[in-house]
């Protein structure tokens, strides 16, 4: 990986702050589709979503709007590390559901306004849009204010350019349910083709609190703010740092992906250590306990646990779930191995000994477990045994530098 080094001190220019020169610094390092280019491409859009808040809070809102732009461009709408990741490598989506699944589904569940709200939707797609309405009214009717519904019923106002009804609803909606970032967010949109800049600029505020991770959102933001300032309604903005934690629908979303494809993660484990790593393995620890919640018995997730904890600095958890792979496969060449390394690293000199030479019964004839193999014997005093694995090492890799050198280290 040639381009680390690069990658290490963007990402360290990320971390303090200084985002356009980690944004300068990870756009050379962007282009390409290995993942460490695509890991350069998320964290560089954050350093321009980082610079957009910036000016943002500085009252310069169209340069603000150029940087969450170039954001969108990057990484799509979303600013979320784990949405990202399921975009980029996991694919999935959701059939749509016609609407004639929609109305049997009504028929058993028609106590659920959800029924009557997946209906509408599949009626709308069907070209069936007086009918769409005319669900949405009636689910209303029947169960009262209820945010989905008004918000759904206002975006299908909003389609047919009835901006007051949609307005109208829209309003309903965020009252029904304040935390609803969707609701605010059409609720911005609305305000702003009605000219109310104004109301615009706070729905979006309130949306953009709300859900950090909105990169369009956060660019529609600085637009109605800069229509409200020439309006003659100046204001201060000012919006929290994005770290919201990973939605659990997306951690089992990958988890799923993981449990069939476990190479997802090695691809990962292979990057260089970073300054991404914090992120980056948070999100697949959670992944992979997720995973082995569904899957105990496997125990080559456990391993890559174990390694991701490894990542992280988190030793004893790692050393742990090497162990645990290693009692569902005591044959198993990698957990074998990574327990022993594990085991080295805390001074567990002998039980890393141990496990190194299972891993070589096991069929682990490999130069860097011979070189571990004879360091711990030569740390032990154990000389003779020490030179025949370094030898051992050679016969595997005659260019095999470490090994080479314990040798002429012993024979001096």
């Amino acid at each position: 990986m040639s381009e680390s080094p690069d990658f290490a001190r963007a990402m360290a220019l990320f971390r303090d702050g200084r985002f356009e020169a980690a944004a300068d610094a990870l756009h050379s390092l962007a282009d390409g589709r290995d993942l460490q280019a695509r890991l350069a491409k998320y964290y560089c859009a954050m350093s321009h979503r980082g610079l957009g808040i910036e000016l943002l809070q500085a009252g310069q809102y169209e340069q603000a709007g150029r940087h969450f732009r170039q954001a969108v461009s990057l990484v799509g709408n979303r600013a979320d590390l784990a949405e990202y990741l399921l975009v980029v490598y996991a694919r999935t989506h959701r059939p749509e559901e016609s609407a004639a699944q929609a109305e049997l589904r009504l028929e058993a569940d028609a106590d659920n306004p959800l029924a009557y709200l997946h209906l509408a939707q599949a009626q709308w797609r069907s070209a069936r849009r007086p009918l769409a309405l005319l669900t949405l009214r009636q689910a209303l009717r029947r169960f009262g204010d209820n945010a989905l519904l008004h918000m759904n019923l206002g975006l299908f106002h909003a389609a047919g350019e009835q901006w007051d009804l949609a307005q109208q609803h829209l309003q309903k909606a965020v009252e029904c349910d304040p935390a609803s970032a969707a609701a605010w967010k059409r609720l911005g949109h609305v305000e702003s083709v009605r000219g109310d800049f104004y109301k615009a600029r706070q729905a979006f505020h309130r949306a953009c609190t709300l859900d950090g991770s909105d990169l369009v959102t956060a660019y529609q933001l600085s637009l109605a703010a800069l229509a409200a300032d020439k309006a003659g309604f100046p204001a201060l903005i000012s919006l929290p740092e994005f770290a919201r934690p990973a939605a659990s629908s997306q951690i089992r979303q990958l988890a799923e992906y993981v449990a069939a494809e476990p190479d997802f993660v090695k691809a990962f484990l292979a990057l260089p250590p970073s300054q991404a790593d914090a992120d980056l393995f948070d999100i697949l620890v959670s992944v992979l306990r997720t995973a082995l919640t569904h899957h105990p018995r496997y125990a080559d997730l456990h391993c890559l646990l174990s390694q991701s904890l490894e990542r992280l600095g988190q030793l004893e958890p790692a050393i742990g779930a090497a162990r645990q792979a290693v009692q569902i496969n005591s044959s198993y060449r990698q957990g074998l191995v990574q327990l022993a390394r594990l085991e080295e690293r805390s001074g567990q000199a002998q039980e890393a000994l141990d496990h190194y030479r299972g891993a070589l019964s096991a069929g682990a004839d490999w130069p860097d477990v011979h070189l571990a193999i004879g360091q711990l014997m030569e740390r032990a005093g154990q000389g003779p045994g020490a030179v025949e694995h370094y030898r051992s090492a050679l016969v595997l890799n005659r260019n095999y530098a470490p090994a080479s050198q314990a040798l002429s280290r012993l024979a001096a």
